[in-house]
Formats: structure tokens, sequence, C-alpha cells
């Protein structure tokens, strides 16, 4: 029984690599803070902890960047986490720090941070020192963002994409869009 050559690929195939993911950054003007604490008594059937504790900082703004997004409105929900502490996430993997989805009314993002850095954060609130929430990751897609970094600032710098794309005057503190009126257009 003769057999044929076995047919030879001219080619490998050519794998296709993911296209890297577009890195965007959000810039949310604060306007509004809100505090929410809950403790309970674990009811799960075997629970790790035999208490349910739970606090969360949801921050509200108006979205200055990026532009052209169907809502302008963001709240952002920073979950403190004892996950985070230093030492015990020096074995994590994580993906993404949090994400951001958008709905029709507004963006909504949950984003993980250290317990302990809670308590500084609402005091700077409650100060009304924090002015901004600055937040980088991948282009929304499918509705739903992967965000990689968090910051909360007192005031944009030039390095900043806002002030890098001329979107607000770095001498003023207000945070919306200049209208070119002090340029005498």
């Amino acid at each position: 029984m003769a057999t044929g050559p076995k047919p030879t690929r001219s080619a490998k195939k050519k794998r296709r690599r993911k296209p890297r993911e577009e890195i965007v950054d959000y810039v949310v003007a604060i306007e509004d803070w809100d505090w929410g604490y809950s403790f309970s008594l674990n009811l799960e059937r075997q629970p790790i902890d035999p208490y349910d504790e739970f606090r969360h900082l949801q921050v509200r703004g108006r979205l200055l960047t990026p532009s052209g997004l169907k809502a302008d409105r963001a709240e952002i929900s920073l979950l403190p986490s004892s996950d985070l502490e230093e030492e015990r996430r020096k074995d994590l993997k994580p993906i993404a720090l949090g994400s951001l989805h958008v709905t029709e009314d507004a963006i909504l993002g949950n984003i993980g941070i250290p317990w302990d850095a809670l308590t500084a954060i609402m005091q700077m609130l409650i100060a009304g020192k924090f002015k901004y929430v600055l937040m980088r990751g991948a282009r929304f897609r499918h509705r739903s963002a992967k965000l990689n970094s968090l910051r909360l600032e007192t005031k944009l710098t030039e390095d900043d994409p806002l002030l890098d794309e001329g979107a607000l005057d770095p001498e003023s503190e207000s945070s919306g869009p200049r209208d070119g009126s002090e340029d005498g257009l």
C-alpha cells in the first residue's frame, strides 16, 4: 500500500497578537461625596469571619475627560479592603485596580483602595481639599473599562491631561472648561 507524501505547509500559521489596549485618562471634578458604613453578623453557612463589615466612599462629580461619552456625570465608589494592606497584597496578581461602567445617566466606578487610606482620604474630603479624581485605564469597550491607577488631587498640574489639551486654565481653581471669554473671543 503506497501512500503519497504528506502535504507540507508552505508557511506557518501566523499567530494573531492581541491589539494593545489604548490607555485613557479619566478625570472627574468632585462636586459631592458620601460615606456609608455597615456592621453585622455574618450569616453565611461557613463564614471566615463571624462579622460582616462594609465601608465605602462614594465620590460624585462631572466627567471632564474623555469627552464624547453619552453621560458626563460620574459616581466613583472607593471600597476599602484589608486585602490591600501592604503585607497582605504582596501575593496578589491583580488584573485591574477597579472598573468603570457606562449607564444612561452616569459613569459608575468601583475601585479598591487600601483600608488604611480611607481615613486620610475622608479628612481631605471633609476639609474640601480634594477637587479631582484622576483615573487611568483602558478605553471603554462594551460599556466598561478596566482601571490601573487612581489619584485624588487638590489641583491639576501641567502633566495632567486636561492641561495638556488646554481644556482648563492652570491659574484658575475652576473645574470647568475654559470658554475663551478671557481671551476676548
